[in-house]
């Protein structure tokens, strides 16, 4: 069996240098981490993390490892997980990454302690997720497709709910779409190239001047829309958000300005959060079910930390719904 002595001697630097590089802690060169990787990739080291898990005391514990727990959304996921966490005798561990590397992502995991990791964080690269399997770290992933020996993913359908939502706003009689963008993520990019494949279809305009950018955020989402008004773009039929908190931050923004939602325009969202009943008016939105892929994954990784049944991953797919409210009507 390779040892940290192994890949020292390989790399011709201290034990602690190579400790170091897997803790990811920064007082490492550039150049020598580069060095002590590609030894640990050549040689196949994996480090004990069994050790560690004892000297952290984490035992029992699941982790959650997210880029963000901002909005009502993280809040919908977290709790379904902790739910079924509590029912099951784990303790949850929260991480959040914010604008962390691939690197840093890895390392957060790899060091945790934790006995599996739920993973929504599109930083995390497959290099490094090659590395965590080789732990054999059960894994359950929420924002990509990944399916391997004790690796798992339970994923919304985000391009069909988003064709579901394009397809009502044609039908509703708009021509003229616009769309905000949310970070740049699978969820975000699978809604956008359905966003693009009904325009296409429809041979409907593609206008660059309704193309904003809101990161998932309200306030960020209300900033935009006020800018663009007042750039005196015209304004079009429909905008399509990539999600709930940024469509609300749409109608508010107009609201400043005398332009009522769904009279002068409408306004639609994605992910049915539970806010989004009671905005008003109620907003039109692609139901993602956040809530049953907390409990999905977390019963999941579960089973997969207990060796119940085949070491076999699965990958599952769930279905969105169309709902509607107020925030969208017929163009007339």
């Amino acid at each position: 069996m390779v040892t940290i002595k192994d890949v020292a001697r390989e790399a011709k630097v201290a034990i602690s240098t190579v400790s170091n590089v897997i803790n990811n802690v920064n007082n490492v060169s550039t150049e020598t981490k580069a060095r002590v990787l590609d030894v640990i990739e050549k040689l196949g080291y994996v480090p004990n993390y069994n050790a560690r898990t004892l000297k952290t005391n984490k035992k029992n514990t699941i982790g959650l490892f997210l880029s963000s727990i901002q909005g009502d959304y993280y809040r919908q996921l977290t709790q379904a997980v902790h739910l079924q966490c509590k029912e099951a005798g784990y303790v949850l561990s929260v991480h959040v990454s914010n604008e962390n590397t691939s690197e840093e992502v890895y390392g957060m995991i790899v060091s945790s302690g934790v006995e599996g990791a739920l993973i929504m964080n599109e930083s995390l690269k497959n290099e490094h997720i090659k590395r965590i399997a080789k732990t054999n770290l059960p894994m359950v992933f929420l924002d990509r497709v990944q399916e391997g020996e004790y690796i798992s993913s339970v994923t919304a359908d985000n391009y069909t709910g988003a064709v579901q939502m394009m397809e009502y706003l044609v039908k509703q009689g708009h021509r003229r779409i616009g769309y905000i963008h949310g970070i740049d993520c699978t969820d975000n990019k699978e809604r956008y190239q359905a966003y693009l494949d009904v325009l296409n279809k429809y041979e409907l305009p593609f206008e660059q001047d309704v193309i904003l950018h809101g990161f998932f955020e309200d306030a960020i989402a209300f900033s935009e829309m006020r800018q663009l008004f007042y750039r005196g773009v015209k304004l079009p039929d429909a905008f399509f958000c990539a999600n709930d908190e940024m469509a609300w931050g749409c109608i508010r923004a107009l609201s400043t300005v005398g332009i009522s939602v769904p009279d002068d325009i409408s306004v639609v969202g994605f992910d049915n959060i539970q806010m989004a009943q009671y905005y008003n008016p109620g907003l039109t939105t692609v139901e993602n079910p956040v809530t049953e892929m907390g409990t999905k994954s977390a019963l999941e990784l579960i089973r997969m930390i207990r060796k119940e049944g085949e070491p076999a991953g699965t990958k599952v797919k769930l279905a969105p719904a169309l709902i509607v409210r107020d925030s969208c009507r017929p163009k007339l």
